[in-house]
């Protein structure tokens, strides 16, 4: 994870949590900030919005601020978190793959991922390889590194978890080279699932079941 956060369609991300804070967060939520950078996202959502609990951690150090890796708090049980905020450059699978076992209550986690381009170099993470089952590859040709970074998100977000159900994914339009996804989570303890509303026109919704 890097403490650097893609801020290239700051209208867009913001009216993505809008959109899922409206919709499931009647009570003010616990906020974990992951990628913290400057808190541009979550400065602005909180003179909107009211939140029980904010707390933003990152890599990178700052005054007032515990530099920490945020998927080793989500790795760790018992944390009682309403949105979890994953937006860094690279990919967010590892904050994915750490948060979905210990989800203890329903959830909105909010993931930003940024593509690689054709032949513009960078390489797909271990986790990604992991999903697409090549993780025995050292190395990729990255001319293909682009097209796997995508199939492998789509398969994260398909495959999901055996204690946790996707109730909703909701990715928003996007001009530049990250994608910004939403998903409502819900454990799979016995608790219904919420009902899903029309979507609105502009984002391309997917509902998927976490199936392994």
């Amino acid at each position: 994870m890097t403490g650097k956060t893609d801020n290239h369609n700051p209208k867009v991300k913001l009216d993505l949590r809008r959109f899922f804070l409206r919709k499931y967060h009647d009570a003010p939520p616990i906020v974990f900030d992951c990628c913290q950078g400057s808190a541009v996202m979550w400065t602005q959502l909180q003179k909107e919005f009211a939140v029980s609990r904010y707390w933003g951690v990152d890599l990178k150090p700052k005054k007032g601020r515990l530099k920490i890796d945020s998927v080793k708090v989500l790795e760790q049980p018992g944390w009682d978190f309403d949105v979890i905020d994953v937006d860094t450059y690279g990919e967010p699978w590892k904050h994915w793959l750490a948060l979905l076992p210990n989800l203890a209550k329903p959830a909105t986690v909010f993931l930003t991922i940024a593509t690689i381009r054709m032949g513009g170099g960078g390489n797909i993470s271990r986790e990604a390889r992991k999903l697409l089952g090549i993780d025995g590859l050292s190395s990729l040709p990255q001319s293909f590194c682009g097209k796997l970074s995508t199939l492998a998100g789509d398969l994260a977000l398909a495959c999901g978890s055996k204690s946790a159900t996707i109730v909703e994914a909701v990715e928003a339009v996007s001009t530049g080279n990250a994608r910004y996804i939403g998903v409502r989570l819900e454990p799979k303890n016995g608790l219904p699932a919420a009902p899903t509303a029309s979507k609105p026109k502009h984002r391309k919704a997917v509902k998927e079941q976490c199936n392994v």
